[in-house]
């Protein structure tokens, strides 16, 4: 009986969902493999996998799921990477309107949809990447038109994986031309499009570095007639249910690159003890150990933060930077740990008789769907850049005592002086004695000073044409930094007040 190893905040159904998804798993492993050879879509397993009820994790039992939230589709996702193509079968049906049919779904749309997600007669597929648009997803020109209870929706999509076997393709699609509308992300509404539709059909199948033997491909909707009952959310608030489901994408998408990672490392053991070289084997070498110690490191983090983001899905939070972090990590940690055991298994690590070279090709594919590494860094940075956390001032005070800048939350030596060119002037020039390289916001003076921000900014606005201080503004032309000029510098304080030497330098060395 295969057994997973649990997180202590696992559910005990949880628990037993992860060893039965185990098990399943190598039962099946064989079967995968020669899929995989023979180059075939694995229908015969993914119709096991629904025939066991797996892709049911995140679907609410009144709808004939299991109930298990995100760590459930999680444990799904990780067990069935390891069956290859399965794993990326699970994930995409997972991501084709689950989480937004839940979130923005009417009742009769859960009762008409969800049952087929949860018992697997139903595989889905996103559709949101076009020729127009990737990472730039507002920019979508695939059109939806209403026509009385219907609409006509034209365009393309592409890099859809699971194009053709998919039987529901969740469909984001323009409704709107107006420039206004398009500012505020009113322009999209989304779509559940079924296989076999008049007009809808697959374009083209794309040759990957990986996906083997998943198909990725094109689809083409000419005037393809949608009942209105298949628009999901509001007219309009497409981008809303397109957002509402990136956590849970990349999420899904996280724990489906780490299933392969222990396998490998079963892989490492059982050769390096086995493979003999200069008198030994290989694993008796330190860097081999070290590298393995690597494999394992970056194993176990990646399932930990996988696991943790997703109980935070389950408790009912939204980990916008959690997730993106876990997309980003894991892709990242699969190629570097395919890397780390192919140069391991020297020439054998890059024949394809040992599965290292396809999860380095699937890392590769892992960093650019559902959102490249690169969007994920901008997501991480700018949604912690507006968290308050983020964002409290470094307060540095100078100390005569020690004569050195410390960290300290008292107030300014400056504070609730008047408020004057001379007074304010000094306060700027202070800050240059203890940050030489970087300017004062508008925010960091009042601080410093107190009082009234307009009196601030008039007093700033003039030192600013006297050439005393210079600003930095913002597109608008509202101040946001300043900083001291040499001459401001010079009228604010002596020379002496800047000069800072420490206590080994000669005196004889100064000029």
């Amino acid at each position: 009986m295969a057994n997973v190893e649990p997180f202590f905040w696992w559910t005990e159904e949880q628990k037993a969902f992860a060893d039965r998804v185990a098990q399943f798993v190598e039962d099946n492993v064989e079967e995968a493999e020669k899929y995989f050879w023979k180059q075939k879509f694995p229908h015969n397993i993914v119709k096991k996998v629904a025939k066991e009820g797996f892709f049911g994790p995140g679907v609410p039992k009144k709808y004939g799921g299991l109930e298990l939230g995100a760590t459930g589709s999680c444990i799904a996702a990780e067990q069935l990477g390891r069956l290859y193509a399965v794993g990326h079968v699970f994930t995409v049906s997972m991501l084709a309107g689950l989480e937004q049919i839940l979130r923005f779904g009417t009742e009769e749309q859960m009762q008409e949809w969800l049952p087929s997600v949860a018992d697997g007669s139903e595989w889905g597929a996103v559709c949101i990447t076009e020729p127009f648009a990737g990472s730039d997803t507002a920019n979508i020109m695939t059109t939806a038109v209403k026509d009385g209870d219907e609409w006509i929706l034209n365009g393309k999509k592409r890099m859809i994986t699971g194009a053709g076997v998919a039987d529901r393709y969740f469909v984001y699609a323009k409704t709107s031309e107006d420039p206004d509308v398009f500012k505020q992300r009113g322009h999209i509404s989304s779509f559940v499009v079924k296989k076999g539709m008049p007009g809808f059909t697959v374009e083209k199948i794309n040759p990957l570095i990986g996906f083997d033997n998943v198909p990725n491909g094109y689809l083409d909707l000419d005037n393809v007639r949608v009942p209105d009952f298949n628009r999901v959310g509001e007219v309009g608030k497409g981008w809303a249910v397109m957002m509402a489901g990136l956590n849970f994408e990349r999420l899904i998408g996280s724990a489906v690159m780490i299933g392969g990672a222990k396998d490998i490392l079963k892989i490492l053991f059982h050769y390096t003890q086995r493979r003999v070289q200069f008198g030994r084997p290989i694993n008796r070498n330190t860097n081999i150990q070290f590298d393995i110690a690597d494999v394992i490191r970056m194993y176990k983090v990646a399932k930990l933060f996988t696991y943790h983001t997703a109980k935070l899905l389950d408790d009912g939070q939204e980990p916008i930077v959690d997730a993106s972090i876990a997309k980003m990590m894991n892709t990242e940690y699969m190629r570097d740990i395919a890397l780390k055991a192919i140069q391991i298994c020297g020439g054998d690590g890059l024949t394809k008789f040992l599965p290292l070279e396809r999860v380095l090709r699937e890392s590769k594919i892992g960093e650019i769907v559902a959102g490249t590494t690169e969007v994920q860094k901008l997501i991480i940075y700018r949604f912690c850049a507006m968290l308050p956390e983020w964002n409290v001032p470094l307060k540095l005070r100078w100390d005569d005592e020690v004569n050195a800048p410390l960290v300290s939350y008292r107030d300014s030596k400056f504070k609730d002086m008047e408020i004057n060119e001379e007074n304010l002037l000094k306060v700027i020039a202070h800050d240059y004695k203890i940050n030489p390289g970087t300017y004062m916001t508008m925010d960091d003076v009042r601080d410093d000073i107190g009082g009234s921000r307009v009196k601030i900014k008039q007093t700033v606005e003039s030192l600013e044409q006297q050439g005393l201080i210079v600003t930095h503004r913002d597109r608008a032309g509202k101040i946001g930094l300043v900083k001291a000029t040499y001459t401001g510098l010079a009228r604010a304080f002596p020379k002496e007040y800047y000069r800072w030497f420490p206590s080994w330098y000669e005196d004889s060395d100064k000029f």
